[in-house]
């Protein structure tokens, strides 16, 4: 396994999803997220599932979903991770990890700290991204130096790192070097527009992480 994963997020289409297989990516993301331009249905998302099933982790991508929705959703397709990336409560997160691995995305503002990543130490995954009041997918970046990264891993040391916003070939080696995550998640960086992946960019996003993986050595 890569020291990096890579995870695609904002897949609506089965030929994208074959592709992101083929360039040996780790993980993919379905938005069901209603007001998202990358959103999908659960036929359209059954249909990625299963072509690429057993082949890559598929994510689900929610923002503040009843908990039994996520659930009914989550099975159906089926899922592997839940990803929730709106204000869901910690009771919500801690219903939904009963049954699935969960990745919870927290907003790197002015008044994230360390501590706000120990509130979620028993999910599997904690997404650090950009604010944006389209719940992710703006394709801007944050400040990676002036987070406290060991910090957020001394507060949940068995959780993995995932960074988002504004990731694209250009900078995601920048990216991996200063923050070493587990896995670096791109959305708008690699589309030929809104909900619509390119092969090309895939390609070099791909490339840029792998050729990076040595600095987390």
């Amino acid at each position: 396994m890569s020291a990096v994963q890579i995870k695609i997020c904002g897949i609506t289409r089965v030929p994208d999803a074959l592709e992101a297989v083929a360039l040996g990516v780790e993980m993919l993301g379905l938005n069901f997220y209603a007001e998202s331009p990358r959103f999908v249905s659960i036929e359209q998302a059954q249909r990625i599932a299963e072509a690429v099933a057993g082949r890559i982790k598929v994510v689900g991508v929610f923002v503040n979903m009843n908990v039994e929705e996520v659930l009914e959703i989550a099975r159906a397709v089926p899922l592997d991770f839940v990803q929730l990336h709106g204000d869901e409560s910690l009771n919500e997160c801690e219903a939904i990890a009963n049954e699935f691995e969960v990745i919870r995305a927290l907003k790197v503002d002015a008044q994230f700290t360390p501590e706000c990543a120990s509130e979620f130490a028993f999910c599997s995954g904690l997404m650090l991204d950009t604010p944006s009041t389209g719940f992710g997918g703006a394709g801007e970046s944050f400040d990676w130096a002036r987070v406290d990264w060991s910090g957020i891993r001394g507060a949940s040391p068995f959780v993995d790192i995932y960074l988002a916003g504004g990731l694209n070939a250009g900078n995601v080696g920048e990216a991996i070097e200063i923050v070493r995550p587990d896995v670096v998640d791109v959305c708008s960086g690699v589309e030929a527009e809104k909900g619509v992946k390119s092969a090309s960019r895939m390609r070099e996003f791909v490339a840029a992480a792998r050729a990076a993986e040595g600095l987390e050595q």
